[in-house]
């Protein structure tokens, strides 16, 4: 149909106003303006016309870079400006296909089109508008969220403090690095938790990534080591003084996590740049977020003291019923704590198997509930809290098979009169 056939129909006709109609939503479906331009006004025509085209010649270069590039495309799309940006040109984008369809409608003069085309004229345009435009302001709100929690995780870090007094620096991360993960029986101050005193870091676990050698090693501290600890800073800056022997989950409520990392990297000789705090919510927030966390259990377990209960078997945990598995000593057969860490480590296991399946990596909304609960419920190290730091991570770790995942534990040894275990 030609433009001028589009812009001067007869309006007399339903027949011709009928072609006219379906014409006009057709167009507006392939490039919102079109439309306008052939039978509206021309000038913001153009305007939605150019903007349409910006934005499709956009999407195209993104599905492009996402097959060919896709690692150094999640680093862009990490930060929350560009984040920002994108939610603003998406809702953008939505707002104009809702003016231009509604502009369209009206272009269209639905009561001079014949009534068998009516209706259909008017439900294509709304579909269209839906689907589209539905899009293209989930995708806005999706990106919204997406850059307020990057920047929550990037503003809640805690700095590691070297013994020199100053802040640990690292370079980029290169497929090679040491993390350390604290987990805190502190409760976060959750009443729900009851009275719990001191901090103590009752879950140490020190883990090493290389994309070198495709493997991953998670070591895990006994919270009942004995071992020296080596003087270390506060947050304030104040020095804690060395001990001579102390019971290895003390580090923390002696100085914070820098005193945690130093504490290990004399007990191993490694050096550790990126570490990571974690609450009893945050294990609960994380578990919820990935649907559950499924572990075989060998024998049942009954803790009276938590009233936790589980058979042997396949079991999933989550919300509380997973921090209280996590927590457990009362209810496993010795009711030691290397037990517990066993436990621990068979959960970590499935949660990183849980993590790395496409059911969780290929959905946004998991990732970015991950992503949440760790902004909530995590405090991360400056270095560890920059989000290409974190992306870059996330792919090393996507990228090693699970066979080559390994978690063991630090062999416990008696104290010696010297202080050193």
């Amino acid at each position: 149909m030609s433009q001028n056939a589009l812009r001067a129909a007869d309006p007399a006709s339903p027949e011709v106003m009928s072609k006219r109609a379906w014409w006009l939503v057709g167009l507006n479906i392939l490039v919102p303006g079109s439309a306008q331009t052939l039978a509206g006004n021309r000038r913001f025509g153009r305007f939605a016309m150019g903007l349409s085209i910006l934005f499709w010649i956009l999407l195209a270069a993104t599905i492009v870079a996402a097959l060919v590039l896709r690692g150094q495309l999640l680093l862009v799309l990490a930060n929350p400006i560009v984040l920002w940006a994108l939610a603003a040109v998406l809702g953008l984008y939505g707002l104009l296909w809702v003016v231009c369809t509604l502009d369209t409608v009206r272009l269209s003069r639905l009561v001079r089109v014949r009534p068998a085309s009516r209706a259909g004229v008017a439900l294509l345009a709304i579909v269209a508008l839906v689907a589209t435009g539905g899009a293209a302001f989930a995708g806005a709100a999706f990106a919204g969220r997406a850059a307020h929690v990057l920047a929550e995780v990037g503003s809640n870090t805690i700095q590691i403090i070297g013994p020199d007094g100053k802040p640990i620096q690292v370079g980029p991360f290169t497929g090679s690095a040491n993390v350390l993960l604290v987990g805190s029986d502190s409760g976060d101050g959750n009443p729900a938790y009851g009275e719990r005193g001191e901090a103590l870091n009752d879950v140490t676990i020190l883990i090493h990534l290389s994309t070198k050698s495709q493997s991953a090693t998670a070591v895990s501290i006994p919270r009942d080591l004995y071992v020296g600890q080596p003087a270390c800073r506060k947050p304030d800056g104040t020095t804690v003084p060395a001990v001579q022997q102390a019971r290895f989950n003390t580090a923390l409520s002696r100085g914070g996590l820098s005193c945690v990392v130093a504490a290990v990297q004399q007990l191993t000789g490694l050096t550790i740049p990126y570490a990571a705090l974690v609450q009893f919510d945050g294990v609960v927030a994380m578990s919820d977020a990935v649907g559950g966390v499924t572990v075989c259990l060998a024998a049942p377990i009954d803790d009276p003291y938590t009233g936790l209960k589980l058979p042997a078997g396949a079991n999933t945990l989550q919300g509380q019923t997973a921090l209280s598995f996590l927590r457990t000593r009362h209810g496993l057969s010795t009711g030691s704590d290397l037990q517990r860490i066993s436990n621990q480590q068979v959960f970590l296991s499935a949660l990183v198997r849980q993590i790395t399946s496409g059911n969780t990596l290929g959905d946004p909304n998991k990732v970015l509930g991950l992503a949440d609960a760790a902004a909530k419920n995590m405090q991360l190290s400056t270095q560890l809290g920059q989000t290409g730091t974190l992306v870059s991570m996330a792919l090393a770790l996507k990228s090693i098979p699970l066979e080559r995942i390994a978690f063991v534990q630090y062999p416990p040894r008696p104290p010696t009169s010297t202080g050193r275990a």
